[in-house]
C-alpha cells in the first residue's frame, strides 16, 4: 500500500535525522553528567528546564502539532497552497503573541512556580534561589521551540521532514559548546548549560527557515484571527495538550515528588528519562511524524480501508521496534549507564540509581510508543476528546501509583508508576478504537504484538548475563567495547529471530 510505503520512507528520513539528534543529545547528557554529576546544581537546572520544556510539549510540540497538522493538511488538500499559506501566517502571528506573554509571565512568577513544582527545595534556600534564577533564564526557550513546532508541523504536512528533524541536533550542539566554553567563565557555572539551551533553541528555529521559503511559507504577520480553521485549531489545542503530553506530565509529576526524596533522585530520573528518549525519539517520533500527515490525508479523502490499514501498520511497526528496545534497556541498564555517564562528577552511586530508574521506565516503553501512535490515529480524524479523557484517567492512575510506590521503592517507584500510566493509556485507547472500528484487524495486531514481546523476552534473557561481563571490564575502553558488543548481540538475535519467524508480516492490503 502506497501510504504504508510513504510512512516507512518518511520514518526513515526522520529517524535518520533524529538519530543524529539523539546521539548529540547523549553527548550533551554525558557532558552534563561529567561537569555537574547528580549534585544540587544539576538538580536545580533539571527542575528549571522541566518547566519550559513541559510548556513546550503542551503548547508547542504536543497541542499545537496534533491540532495544527490535520487542519493544515485538510486546508492544503481542499483549499490549495494559498489558503494554507494564509492559515500558516495567522497561526504564526497568534502563536508569537501567545509565547511572548507566556515568557513574560514565566519571568514574573518564577519564584511561585518553582516553589510549587519543587517543594522539597525549600529545605535549601540556596538551591531554591538558583532554581528560580535558572527558571527565569530558561523561559525564552519556549518561544524558540514553540515557533519551531509550528514550522515543523507545516513542513511535515508539505512533505519536508529532514530540516525539522535536524533542528534538535543544532540545539544539542549549542548546549555542548556552551558547557565547554562558558562553564569556567560564568558564576555559578551551571548557567553555561542554560545559555547553551537558549542558543540551541534559536538554532533549532533557524535551520527550518530555508525549507519554509521553498514551501512558500514566508513568516509575515496576519492578525485576521476570525478564521474557521484558526478557531478549529484553537478549540482542538486545549484537549490535545493533555492527550499528547501524558508521559511528559507524568515525568514532570515525578520531578515534583522526587524533590521530596533523598538527594540524587531528580538527576537519576532525569538521566534515565534521557536514555528512554533515545529509542522514543529515533523510532517512535519518526513513525508518529510520518503517520499523522499520512493518516490525515487518508481521513480527509474518505479512504476508510486505507486509513485502517495504515493505522494497523504504524502500530505494528511501533511495537516491532520498541519491544526489543524495552528488553535491551532492562537487561543492559547497568553497563549502559556506566558506559555513558560514569565519569567526572558522576559516580558509581549515580550509575546504580539511574539504572534502577531506567529499568522501571523501560517497562512502559512499548506502551508509551503505542499510545502516541493511537493518539495520532484519533487526532487525524479531529477527535481530541477521546485521547484527552483517557490521558486524564491515566494520569490520575499514575499519580495514585506514584504516591503508593515512592515510599517503599523511592525514585524507582516513581518511574514504575509512569510505566503503569503508559500501559493504562494504551489499553484504554486500543479498546476504544477496536470498538469503534469493527473492521480494524485487532486480532491480527494482538497476535503480532504478542509475537514481538515473545522474541524480546527471549533476547533479553539471552543477553542478561552479558551485563555482568560488561561491568567486569578492567577499564573504560573495555567497558565501552563489551557494552556495545552486548547491544549488537541483542539486536542481531532479535532481528534474526524476527526474520526466521517472518515478522513483521505484511498486511493483505499491501
Amino acid at each position: 500500500m502506497e501510504a504504508n510505503r510513504q510512512i516507512v520512507r518518511t520514518a526513515g528520513i526522520v529517524g535518520g535525522a533524529t538519530l543524529l539528534s539523539r546521539v548529540a543529545g547523549l553527548v550533551r547528557d554525558q557532558v552534563t553528567a561529567a561537569f555537574f554529576g547528580d549534585g544540587p546544581a544539576a538538580a536545580a537546572f533539571m527542575v528549571a528546564f522541566r518547566i519550559p520544556n513541559l510548556l513546550r510539549r503542551l503548547l508547542a510540540e504536543g497541542a499545537l502539532t496534533v491540532a495544527f497538522v490535520p487542519v493544515f493538511t485538510h486546508t492544503l488538500t481542499t483549499g490549495g497552497p494559498e489558503a494554507a499559506r494564509s492559515l500558516f501566517r495567522k497561526m504564526l502571528t497568534l502563536l508569537t503573541l501567545t509565547l511572548v506573554l507566556v515568557c513574560f509571565l514565566g519571568h514574573v512568577f518564577a519564584p511561585q512556580v518553582t516553589a510549587l513544582l519543587a517543594p522539597g527545595f525549600g529545605r535549601d534556600p540556596g538551591q531554591m534561589d538558583l532554581t528560580v534564577r535558572l527558571t527565569r533564564f530558561l523561559f525564552p526557550y519556549i518561544f524558540f521551540m514553540g515557533l519551531g513546532a509550528l514550522f515543523m508541523g507545516a513542513l511535515n504536512a508539505g512533505g519536508f521532514f529532514a530540516a525539522p528533524a535536524l533542528g534538535p541536533v543544532m540545539g544539542n550542539l549549542g548546549v555542548i559548546a556552551a558547557a565547554f566554553v562558558l562553564t569556567a567563565r560564568l558564576s555559578p557555572p551551571i548557567l553555561a548549560l542554560a545559555a547553551g539551551v537558549l542558543v540551541g533553541g534559536f538554532l533549532h528555529l533557524a535551520i527550518q527557515l530555508p525549507s519554509l521559503g521553498r514551501m512558500g511559507l514566508k513568516p509575515r504577520p496576519d492578525f485576521r484571527f476570525r478564521d474557521p480553521a484558526v478557531r478549529k485549531i484553537l478549540v482542538t489545542m486545549a484537549p490535545a495538550a493533555l492527550g499528547a503530553a501524558v508521559y511528559q506530565l507524568s515525568v514532570f509529576i515525578n520531578t515534583i515528588l522526587a524533590s521530596l526524596l533523598p538527594g540524587g533522585s531528580i538527576p537519576w530520573l532525569y538521566y534515565a528519562d534521557r536514555l528512554m528518549q533515545f529509542p522514543l525519539g529515533v523510532f517512535t517520533m519518526a513513525i508518529g511524524s510520518a503517520a499523522l500527515p499520512a493518516l490525515s490525508r487518508l481521513a480527509a479523502s474518505g479512504d476508510r480501508a486505507g486509513f485502517l490499514a495504515s493505522a494497523h501498520f504504524a502500530l505494528a511497526l511501533s511495537f516491532f521496534i520498541t519491544a526489543p528496545a524495552m528488553a535491551g534497556l532492562m537487561a543492559l541498564a547497568d553497563p549502559l549507564v556506566a558506559f555513558l555517564f560514569e565519569r567526572g562528577e558522576f559516580t558509581r552511586a549515580g550509575t546504580l540509581g539511574t539504572a534502577q530508574a531506567l529499568k522501571a521506565y523501560a517497562l512502559g516503553l512499548p506502551f508509551l510508543s503505542g499510545s502516541g501512535i493511537l493518539a495520532r490515529i484519533f487526532y487525524s480524524r479531529h477527535d481530541t476528546r477521546t485521547p484527552t479523557l483517557v490521558a486524564a484517567a491515566s494520569l490520575a492512575l499514575g499519580l495514585m501509583a506514584a504516591l503508593a510506590l515512592m515510599g517503599p521503592l523511592k525514585h524507582q517507584g516513581l518511574a514504575l508508576a509512569s510505566s503503569l500510566s503508559s500501559l493504562a493509556n494504551f489499553l484504554w485507547l486500543y479498546i476504544i478504537l477496536a470498538r469503534r472500528e469493527r473492521d480494524f484487524p485487532r486480532g491480527r495486531l494482538a497476535a503480532e504484538i504478542a509475537g514481538y514481546f515473545a522474541l524480546a523476552v527471549l533476547m533479553g534473557a539471552a543477553v542478561r548475563p552479558l551485563s555482568g561481563w560488561a561491568l567486569a571490564a578492567p577499564g573504560f575502553t573495555a567497558l565501552a567495547g563489551r557494552t556495545l558488543a552486548s547491544v549488537a548481540a541483542g539486536a542481531g538475535l532479535y532481528f534474526g529471530l524476527a526474520l526466521l519467524t517472518r515478522r513483521p508480516r505484511k498486511t493483505k492490503s499491501e
